[in-house]
């Protein structure tokens, strides 16, 4: 995905710098170019694919970016399987939690819409099939950090065997 955004600002640099050039285009075109470049550069910056700091643009290494193990352990500070007495849940009941985020997915998938739509209510949350698919997953990652579940070795070796078996 980076190389693909990188690419598109190379091709809207371009693009910028022959319709800088004497009847090239029109003055509207280059602005248009101008402006789709400043979004393009304002979407990395947002997604931390890239950082400006002393007149210096610097892309994010890939060591940067936040692995699965890295996430689990985020999604874990906010997602907590504690009974009102302070014991933790038996792992059946985190899991069983998430069975209402199964019954979300299935309603937003039922609501007419595609199935990559989301949208926003009040609460600026996103809703839709994918806003409830990160629900249950951000859950799923907290349950895996709660009860010290590796699901990222897991998930690569499971990964691993698929590629190895669809090959074969």
């Amino acid at each position: 995905m980076k190389v693909r955004l990188m690419r598109r600002l190379e091709r809207l640099l371009k693009k910028c710098r022959k319709l800088k050039e004497p009847g090239a285009g029109t003055a509207q075109e280059y602005n248009d170019n101008l402006r789709q470049l400043g979004y393009q550069l304002l979407e990395l910056y947002i997604k931390g694919k890239i950082s400006i700091e002393d007149d210096i643009i610097q892309i994010a290494a890939e060591a940067d970016q936040l692995n699965i193990s890295g996430f689990i352990k985020e999604a874990g500070k906010y997602f907590s399987y504690k009974k009102n007495n302070g014991e933790n849940a038996k792992f059946s009941e985190a899991i069983a939690s998430c069975l209402m985020d199964f019954y979300n997915i299935v309603v937003e998938s039922d609501n007419g819409y595609h199935v990559s739509y989301y949208y926003y209510r009040g609460d600026n949350k996103p809703q839709g099939v994918p806003g409830a698919l990160s629900d249950l997953i951000l859950k799923l990652f907290g349950i895996c950090y709660e009860y010290e579940i590796d699901i990222e070795t897991v998930m690569t070796e499971k990964y691993e065997l698929c590629k190895k078996n669809y090959l074969n």
